[in-house]
């Protein structure tokens, strides 16, 4: 398995990402659970005194808590979650030690962990489950991990406390963590699995076997080298009009030992997916009142004291001016003020209409400027890129003493012109 990933990754340096055939990924009955060391704490534990009675243990965040009913305990007990580091390879997001330890309830208790969008990189949702370790560093898969996509929450019922985790049974690992590519850029792809033999415990990490990689799709435009082996590198195309989020994806077959009965997969199919946005070498893109507009024409120049950075489409365009020179936020107000920016929207139709950070109250003589905030992230010289992106209120007069107005938000990479 580590000559195999060595194999992989000095292929993906040497730009020739070939795949591991035959690598030994394979779990057959020769295969033996492998012990993980425990995890090291992080940061301070939360802890909570539950007695007969029962009641509730959480982090202040929410990202785990602990239901001990009524009945669980016959005493006083100390209860505690401690933030641990991750040693399974398959898990995700943050570990916990839960105490006290040896202890066998009495009745089940609630373990419930609550994942996030980046749990979910990678991998679904039916591939997510609550793993747990025991003292002698083998994890267990709880397969009756129950799952309410809803609230985004995983599960189980338990008589005892370890160490927990979520676990995930298929993933692909974006091998140069690329989240973003620009035309003709390469992206190296590996898709992994966790299985368990023995009962429930959980074999180590390896590469879906190739015999089992159906294919590698994407859901727009870019190539692969191959499509039918567990590592692959994507391409994406020689021209990109604007930014787009495409997903790269892979089919595997007849892999799935055991899943919970109600999860998708158990016909043999698993379909994980990844990610990626496609960025042309140049974009000014915003949204308003819920439509895209993408410019056909853009600019980006300093003048005086003042960048301007500008875009022009068929539907309207939008002006920014920041009394700025180098990367940072700046927040609206006039353009001759030092680091404060102020935007200009037009909006094309039948009628045009123009939309500017300022407005005016009737009775005061000088302006008021709407909420919003500009953040340039690169400043080029000229010939390089201004990046960033916005979010602004807009205003336009429909009367003396009435403004009409809108949000308008977007982001930008310009070629510097002066």
């Amino acid at each position: 398995m580590k000559s195999c990933k060595l194999t992989v990754y000095l292929l993906l340096l040497a730009g020739c990402f070939a795949s591991c055939s035959k690598s030994g990924g394979e779990a057959g009955p020769d295969k033996k659970p492998v012990p993980y060391e425990h995890g090291t704490p992080q940061g301070a534990p939360v802890t909570k005194t539950i007695g007969p009675a029962g009641g509730t243990l959480q982090t202040p965040e929410g990202n785990i808590s602990v239901e001990i009913p009524a009945g669980a305990v016959s005493a006083e007990t100390n209860f505690s979650i401690q933030a641990v580091s991750k040693t399974l390879e398959s898990a995700t997001g943050t570990a916990y030690r839960l105490r006290p330890e040896n202890v066998e309830f009495k009745k089940d208790v609630k373990i419930t962990f609550r994942y996030t969008d980046d749990d979910l990189i990678g991998t679904t949702e039916d591939d997510l489950y609550l793993a747990f370790q025991n003292a002698e560093g083998y994890w267990d898969r709880f397969i009756m991990t129950e799952i309410d996509k809803s609230a985004r929450k995983l599960h189980v019922q338990t008589k005892h406390f370890s160490d927990w985790t979520i676990e995930r049974v298929f993933w692909i690992e974006n091998h140069h963590k690329k989240t973003s590519l620009r035309a003709g850029e390469d992206a190296g792809f590996l898709v992994y699995f966790s299985d368990k033999l023995n009962g429930d415990k959980v074999l180590n990490t390896a590469l879906v076997p190739d015999a089992n990689v159906e294919t590698w799709f994407v859901n727009g435009p870019g190539t692969f080298n191959h499509t039918n082996a567990n590592a692959c590198v994507y391409t994406a195309p020689a021209s990109i009009q604007e930014p787009k989020e495409i997903a790269i994806g892979v089919r595997i077959r007849n892999m799935v030992s055991k899943r919970h009965p109600d999860r998708a997969g158990n016909a043999g199919l698993a379909i994980v997916q990844v990610p990626i946005q496609l960025v042309p070498d140049e974009y000014f893109i915003w949204e308003i009142d819920g439509t895209e507009h993408v410019a056909h024409a853009t600019d980006a120049a300093l003048l005086g004291t003042t960048t301007n950075i500008m875009g022009t489409g068929l539907t309207g365009n939008v002006s920014l001016f920041v009394n700025a020179t180098k990367p940072g936020s700046y927040d609206v107000g006039s353009a001759v003020e030092p680091e404060k920016f102020n935007a200009q929207v037009g909006i094309s139709g039948a009628t045009a209409v123009i939309y500017l950070s300022t407005y005016y109250v009737c009775g005061e003589s000088g302006p008021r400027y709407g909420s919003g905030k500009l953040t340039i992230v690169d400043y080029g010289s000229i010939g390089n890129y201004i990046t960033g992106y916005f979010a602004t209120t807009v205003y336009t007069p429909v009367s003396d003493c009435q403004q009409k107005s809108k949000v308008v938000s977007g982001s930008f990479r310009i070629r510097r012109k002066a």
